[in-house]
C-alpha cells in the first residue's frame, strides 16, 4: 500500500514535487489494477491497441532504461554541486517537452523495441514488476535532493541526438507514466471492457 512507503523530508521543492508525483503514479496504478483478473488486465480494445497490462509493462521497461544513467548523473552532480546551488526550476523548453508527454496524448508515437510490451501477461507479475521499478525510481528521486539537477546530462534512449539534465529526465519519466496510466484508464472504462463476477486480485497483496 502507499502508506507502506516511508515518508521523506526533502529540501528542494522540485524534488519534493517529483516524490509526490511518483506516489500519485503508484496510487493510480493500484486503483487501475485492483481486482482485475487475467482476462481483464490483458483485454485489448482493438487491434494494435494496448491492454492495461501492456501499458504497465511498457512503463516498467521504460523506467528500467534509466537507473544506471541516473546514478551516474547523481554522482556527477554531487561532485559539481556547490553550497550555493539554487533551487531547480524548469526552463521554457523543458516545460514544453514535459507538457507534450502529458495526457491525453496528442499523437501516437511508435515505441522502440526494448520497451515494446508483449501481448499477454500474468497480472500479479506485471503489477509487482511495475511497483518494484517505480519504488527504485522513488529512491533515486529522493537521492537527488540537495544535488545539482542542471549540470549532469544524458542522451535520451528515444532521441539520441538530444541530451537532457537530471531534472528534465525525472520530470519526463513521470509525465510519461501519467500518459500511459491515462491510456490504461481508458481501457478499463471502455464500453466493451469485460466484466467478471469472480475477480482475481492482482495488486492488493503485492506491496
Amino acid at each position: 500500500m502507499i502508506s507502506d512507503r516511508p515518508a521523506v523530508q526533502v529540501r528542494d521543492p522540485f524534488v519534493a514535487s517529483l516524490v509526490e508525483q511518483l506516489d500519485a503514479v503508484l496510487l493510480d496504478a493500484e486503483a487501475l489494477t485492483d481486482s482485475l483478473n487475467r482476462e481483464q488486465i490483458n483485454w485489448q480494445p482493438g487491434p494494435g491497441r494496448w491492454s492495461i497490462a501492456q501499458c504497465l509493462d511498457h512503463l516498467t521497461r521504460t523506467v528500467l532504461l534509466y537507473p544506471a544513467e541516473i546514478e551516474r548523473m547523481l554522482g556527477e552532480s554531487r561532485a559539481r554541486s556547490g553550497a550555493g546551488e539554487r533551487p531547480y526550476r524548469e526552463g521554457w523548453l523543458s516545460r514544453r517537452i514535459v507538457a507534450g508527454l502529458e495526457p491525453p496524448p496528442r499523437m501516437r508515437v511508435r515505441t522502440i523495441r526494448p520497451v515494446d510490451p508483449p501481448e499477454l501477461h500474468d497480472g500479479q507479475a506485471v503489477v509487482r514488476e511495475f511497483n518494484a521499478a517505480h519504488r527504485r525510481l522513488r529512491e533515486l528521486i529522493v537521492a537527488a535532493d540537495g544535488v545539482s539537477l542542471r549540470h549532469a546530462r544524458m542522451r535520451s534512449p528515444f532521441l539520441r541526438l538530444v541530451r537532457f539534465t537530471l531534472g528534465q529526465v525525472l520530470a519526463m519519466i513521470l509525465a510519461h507514466a501519467r500518459r500511459h496510466l491515462w491510456q490504461a484508464r481508458q481501457v478499463r472504462q471502455h464500453a466493451a471492457f469485460p466484466q467478471s463476477s469472480s475477480p482475481v486480485p492482482t495488486a492488493q497483496h503485492l506491496h
